[in-house]
């Protein structure tokens, strides 16, 4: 800002208010919705997930459920809100809420990954291959946060009373990894949709939608990237909220299962015919999902 003329520099400003006012709404959008999901589906969850036993993959369910509450509506809107915020803390904030939604988003895809091996009453070679690509996949997102992270500047706020952080550098070179996100969640799609189409029922594949729904956010979010006319703080406006919406659908689609399998006996002989859902059920029952 200080090769700007004067009213270039308050142009400038104002820019980067608008910019600022915009994202700030998005995210607080994000929060809302998945405050509002997890208000609408808790019974649910004290009903058919708090009462099993402890599993690994239970512990992965409630944290990918959970961590939104803090990485969304306590860091990121803290980052947001907060007044005179000062370079380091807002390096800190973000450092912090970033790491978790990666973890986050990991956890939720982990789960759906689970729910495909699942539907194929997991398969030797899927045991086998699933866990390969899953690490090949998500490994380089780790490495693309560790360069965000570090590309990240912030600057002190150029008014008094400053709302949220003021960022002055970032690096915006994710394209790889939304991609990656993108070609996995696509695996994820046709492992689930083949069987579906095999018995021709797509009645309770809510773990196939979700993974339409993510790609859909992938794919905005690759666009918005490779855009150079988009300014680049409009580039990362729906990280926040494809965060909130993987953890929503990704909760979601394992609740409707839970609540398949605890259907009273005499409702399972509706579908007791379709031996394909009967057996993923199953297997789903068994290892303690």
């Amino acid at each position: 800002m200080g090769t700007l003329g004067g009213s270039d520099q308050i142009a400038f400003l104002f820019e980067r208010l608008h910019i600022l006012e915009v994202t700030r709404m998005v995210d607080v959008a994000a929060s809302t919705i998945f405050v509002w999901d997890y208000l609408m589906t808790i019974g649910m969850e004290i009903e058919y997930v708090w009462p099993g036993k402890w599993t690994t993959m239970k512990v992965v369910y409630l944290l990918q459920r959970y961590l939104p509450f803090i990485d969304t509506v306590w860091l990121q809107l803290h980052q947001i809100f907060a007044t005179n915020l000062s370079p380091s803390t807002c390096h800190i904030l973000t450092t912090t809420s970033r790491s978790l939604m990666y973890i986050g988003l990991a956890l939720s895809e982990m789960i759906l990954t689970f729910r495909a091996w699942a539907v194929w009453n997991c398969h030797r070679v899927l045991t086998i291959l699933l866990p390969i690509l899953f690490i090949g996949c998500w490994a380089p997102h780790l490495a693309f946060l560790v360069e965000i992270l570090k590309s990240l500047e912030y600057a002190t706020p150029p008014i008094p009373q400053f709302i949220g952080c003021f960022a002055v550098k970032a690096s915006s070179n994710t394209v790889i990894s939304w991609i990656l996100l993108m070609v996995w969640d696509t695996v994820i799609f046709v492992l689930m949709v083949i069987p579906a189409i095999k018995t021709f029922r797509f009645r309770g594949q809510s773990a196939l939608y979700t993974t339409v729904y993510a790609e859909a956010m992938s794919v905005i979010n690759i666009v918005l990237l490779r855009l150079e006319s988009v300014d680049i703080g409009y580039r990362f406006i729906l990280v926040v909220m494809a965060r909130c919406m993987h953890s929503i659908l990704t909760s979601r689609a394992l609740l409707h299962i839970r609540a398949r399998i605890y259907q009273p006996l005499h409702e399972e002989a509706l579908y007791s015919e379709d031996h394909d859902h009967r057996d993923t059920i199953r297997t789903i029952k068994s290892r303690g999902l």
